[in-house]
């Protein structure tokens, strides 16, 4: 199972994936609300904590689900360290509640697989929205969750510190390897296909250019 829970005041989609047989269970993009968080992993056995970016809409919670789930390690790209606790502009932690985002218990790079339960992510390296944007592929249960990397009928900012254009195309590239049917969990926004992004994404099919965006 995936619950999507899209938090906080920028509307980011903090995602649960749930094995419902034996309980395990990894939340990715802790950003805000906390406790509403806290309350969708009762009675579930936490395995991971686990970041597609650095930016705090997005890690704003790690801190508080590490207070309660010590023992759980949190897993982001060691590329993105230097944003886990960057204000990005005066006020934002404030404003989305953030806490002191912790150190990761491991640093992940392309190609590492997580496993829990049923689920087997593999990361896919995927910056251009920020330098160690990765995506979390599960070719069994054909899924991917996009982080800021893709969106339905859009990308992630690559004006942001650290964005790069030539990355996010190359990234994006790379996405669109995946089978069609594959489904699109984003960081922001609605759930989409990869042939659906394929054919209608006007970053995908050239219609805009990404340095543009």
């Amino acid at each position: 199972m995936i619950k999507v829970l899209t938090v906080g005041p920028l509307a980011e989609n903090t995602v649960l994936i749930i094995d419902e047989n034996s309980g395990e269970a990894a939340v990715i993009d802790p950003g805000a609300e906390g406790e509403r968080i806290l309350k969708q992993l009762e009675n579930l056995n936490l395995r991971y904590i686990i970041a597609t970016h650095g930016h705090l809409d997005h890690v704003g919670q790690v801190g508080f689900l590490k207070e309660r789930y010590p023992d759980v390690p949190f897993l982001i790209s060691e590329k993105d360290l230097y944003l886990i606790n960057n204000d990005i502009f005066p006020g934002f932690a404030q404003m989305i509640g953030a806490y002191p985002c912790p150190e990761p218990d491991k640093a992940i790079k392309e190609g590492d697989r997580i496993d829990f339960g049923r689920f087997s992510l593999s990361v896919m390296e995927t910056p251009g929205h920020t330098p160690g944007s990765v995506c979390l592929y599960d070719e069994k249960n054909s899924f991917v969750i996009t982080g800021d990397t893709l969106f339905k009928g859009s990308i992630g900012r690559v004006d942001l510190p650290g964005g790069d254009p030539a990355q996010m195309e190359n990234s994006l590239k790379k996405l669109m390897e995946l089978p069609d049917d594959t489904d699109v969990v984003p960081g922001h926004g609605e759930t989409t296909k990869i042939g659906i992004e394929r054919k209608t994404n006007p970053y995908i099919t050239g219609n805009f250019r990404v340095d543009l965006w």
